[in-house]
């Protein structure tokens, strides 16, 4: 079960880059649409879905789930949140 969980958080981070690498691929998306959901993702939703990682693991409080959304807070949890499951 555990390992499903670490492979679902790869799935959650890796699916919506691919998917934004496609669109730019086949032209469905522009430089400056990527650009724009590149930021959105680094800056709103890895955050969010590392923080909720972290909170399910029990490794932060959820008082500290916001902390996440300072850039590099969570570096100190790479290794539990991208090789630990």
């Amino acid at each position: 079960m555990n390992l499903h969980k670490l492979l679902f958080f790869y799935i959650c981070i890796f699916i919506p880059l691919s998917f934004m690498i496609v669109l730019l691929k086949i032209e469905l998306l522009s430089s400056n649409g990527f650009v724009v959901g590149l930021l959105i993702y680094s800056l709103l939703y890895h955050p969010f879905i590392s923080g909720r990682r972290l909170v399910e693991l029990q490794i932060i409080d959820k008082s500290k789930f916001l902390n996440n959304f300072i850039p590099f807070w969570n570096f100190k949890y790479f290794d539990i949140l991208f090789f630990k499951s």
